[in-house]
């Protein structure tokens, strides 16, 4: 039960990927604020510091697209992941089935594409959600003249609601496909979804729970954090607000960055290695 919050700790060169992430992040923050400063000292409203706005535009979100691609690396890793068997020296009946995970290849362009084509293929995985919001939004079938309107009304939202969450259980299953096929299409496949939550459901349902409740504890650890820091009340930026600031950015990135590791494998390990 333990294995998706300490498995990337037992992980070969895992010092090595965490000092690259923050390598990134640091990197690509400089290289904003440098051509930043470089627009802000060129005439304003000309072609060259309109480009050095450009450019410093892209290294703000460069980082952020390069975590996402990691980490669908990183899924697809996972998911092709090796085995290996485990057994005691004296046999005692009981054999432990012990995942052989490889960290992806440090390559930052290609984390950056994928990262980019991961935004797409998310917007088209919601884009089901968006018709199926318009059949509501511009329909009109809440103008329908009828005697019981309200008892009509309260019928479509519950079956409404009842469709987005048919929809929403689809999502882990779509996404382990985008992570397996690097297409963004993959998010489309409707019939490996259906494959995967069928035939794996215990497995498909327990990473999907400690997904979601792990999210929560994130988000309320990081928002802890903050609180305690004071970071959300009005600061006024002397010494000590900027030293609180800085100490919340830091924690929060290493969380961040541990988050991404227990995200892939409970996202990865929705089905067996050989479905990889």
């Amino acid at each position: 039960m333990l294995e998706p919050f300490i498995w990337m700790f037992k992980a070969e060169n895992f010092k090595k990927h965490l000092l690259y992430l923050l390598a990134m992040l640091g990197g690509f923050f400089l290289a904003a604020m440098f051509f930043s400063i470089v627009a802000y000292f060129m005439p304003q409203i000309s072609i060259q510091s309109l480009i050095c706005y450009f450019i410093a535009a892209f290294f703000f979100i460069a980082p952020f697209l390069c975590f996402q691609g990691y980490f669908w690396e990183l899924t697809a890793n996972i998911i092709s992941r090796d085995t290996d068997i485990k057994a005691s020296n004296v046999y005692n009946g009981k054999i432990k089935e012990v995942f052989k995970i490889e960290l992806p290849e440090l390559n930052t362009f290609k984390f950056i594409w994928r990262g980019f084509a991961s935004i797409v293929a998310t917007l088209l995985m919601f884009l089901p959600f968006a018709m199926l919001a318009g059949t509501t939004f511009f329909t009109g079938v809440f103008l329908i003249p009828m005697v019981n309107i309200d008892a009509f009304a309260s019928t479509y939202l519950v079956s409404y609601l009842f469709i987005y969450l048919f929809l929403c259980s689809f999502i882990p299953a779509l996404l382990w496909n985008y992570a397996k096929q690097d297409s963004v299409v993959a998010v489309w496949n409707i019939r490996k979804a259906i494959f995967i939550m069928g035939n794996y459901t215990g497995k498909y349902i327990w990473n999907t729970l400690l997904f979601i409740v792990f999210y929560i504890i994130n988000y309320a650890v990081i928002a802890g954090i903050g609180f305690l820091l004071g970071v959300y009340s009005n600061l006024s930026m002397d010494v000590s607000a900027v030293i609180r600031i800085s100490l919340f950015y830091i924690l929060s990135t290493g969380i961040y960055f541990y988050a991404l590791y227990v995200y892939a494998y409970l996202l990865g390990t929705i089905a067996p290695s050989a479905e990889g």
